[in-house]
């Protein structure tokens, strides 16, 4: 066997020009398509961690606004139970002063009743002492 010079070159010059079409057919599109693709990647990989940061100030703006939200509901509901609490207050007042009012009333009623029946009494005293004393004089 044989080495030809002749066989060598023209494989060597096919197998370099197979390589040639292959590069600007072929491997020249691959590697576009991959560093497209590449590119692609590292985009996504940005806007995530851009939207992850984001998602991070959000929560934190989210987290602080419920906290004022609810310290300004505390707020409220302690000046509702504050109103509802000097209503109250007010209302039992009232209601006292009414209790007093008619136990005035009473009072008042009741001793003019008392006058009278101690008037009452002092006039049908006399007639009591005459009667009784009738009584004793006929026994």
């Amino acid at each position: 066997m044989t080495i030809q010079i002749s066989v060598v070159i023209w494989t060597i010059l096919c197998f370099l020009l197979l390589m040639l079409i292959l590069h600007f057919l072929l491997f020249r599109p691959v590697l576009a398509l991959l560093d497209a693709r590449r590119e692609r990647v590292q985009n996504a990989a940005a806007r995530k961690a851009e939207y992850e940061k984001q998602k991070a100030e959000y929560a934190s703006v989210l987290e602080e606004r419920k906290a004022a939200r609810s310290a300004q509901q505390q707020k409220q509901m302690k000046a509702e139970i504050e109103k509802i609490r000097a209503d109250g207050k007010r209302r039992m007042e009232q209601a006292n002063d009414e209790r007093l009012r008619r136990v005035d009333d009473y009072r008042v009623k009741a001793e003019e009743e008392c006058d009278e029946l101690l008037s009452l009494l002092g006039e049908h005293a006399d007639e009591l002492a005459a009667s009784f004393a009738e009584s004793l004089v006929k026994v």
